[in-house]
């Protein structure tokens, strides 16, 4: 079996969405710690990300520490294959010399009460086979219905725009005063990303208690009944589910701490080895 022991202090991102490759890489980019890690993302960083963007990376993945997937429904059929390269080439080091983090949504039956618990499990399973995460994020804004995936994919069809929906989930426009928000306004404002660097750090920290709070009522509205469970996701721990060892950890909360951490890991595997 091969393996690539001699990994650098790099991570790649891995997605076809320019907006999440960007929010990713500016919160590590700014992250205290992160000054001698090269960060990777797909495409030039200023257009569309394209699968082929996503294959030319597929090899030099294996001199990275840490592989960041989006693994969002949208996206799954197109970026599938250059995926299953990319864990091919990498597997045998998966959480020892290298680690694979998750960015992704849910169930397609998230919403549907008798469903919900037994889908979230398979879900989850069904990660763990395919990727051996050490850690999956994910965001109620992440997360569109299988209903508004469709009626958006046909909106932007006609405007002749490539499958990335352009707006919030529509469920929590409500929480916006029914703006719909764009992906990247979001992003950008909870990152702090216009405010200039010598204030960006205290801007960031209170957005991010501001979202915070989003967060908690976004979860007391939707499920009411696992509020307590599932605002554990907002710790670094994460939120548990009784049987599955892959956690639910909240995105973007303890976000950057967490693949630190990673990269260090991995490279004190790589010296002991």
């Amino acid at each position: 079996m091969l393996h690539y022991t001699d990994r650098q202090s790099r991570i790649h991102i891995l997605t076809l969405d320019p907006v999440l490759a960007t929010d990713v890489y500016e919160r590590l980019n700014n992250y205290p710690g992160m000054e001698s890690v090269d960060i990777v993302r797909p495409g030039d960083g200023t257009s569309a990300i394209t699968v082929q963007d996503i294959k030319q990376l597929a090899r030099e993945t294996t001199t990275s520490k840490v592989l960041i997937f989006d693994v969002r429904r949208q996206t799954k059929a197109r970026r599938q294959r250059p995926y299953s390269d990319i864990v091919r080439f990498n597997r045998p080091d998966f959480n020892r010399y290298c680690y694979s983090v998750l960015l992704g949504d849910g169930p397609v039956s998230l919403f549907t009460p008798d469903k919900r618990e037994e889908a979230t499990y398979v879900f989850l399973s069904d990660l763990r086979v395919d990727y051996s995460p050490a850690a999956f994020f994910m965001s109620p804004f992440f997360y569109h219905s299988y209903d508004e995936i469709q009626e958006l994919a046909q909106e932007m069809a006609i405007r002749h725009e490539q499958l990335l929906l352009d707006e919030i989930p529509r469920r929590l426009q409500k929480y916006f005063k029914g703006r719909k928000l764009t992906p990247s306004q979001l992003s950008n404002y909870f990152r702090a990303g216009e405010v200039p660097d010598s204030h960006k750090a205290r801007k960031k920290k209170e957005r991010q208690k501001k979202l915070d709070r989003l967060y908690f009522q976004i979860v007391k509205d939707e499920f009411p009944d696992d509020q307590a469970r599932l605002t554990k996701a907002l710790s670094k721990e994460g939120c548990r589910l009784p049987g599955e060892a892959l956690k639910l950890n909240a995105y973007p909360f303890f976000f950057e701490e967490w693949i630190l951490d990673l990269v260090k890991k991995a490279e004190t595997s790589s010296s002991a080895s």
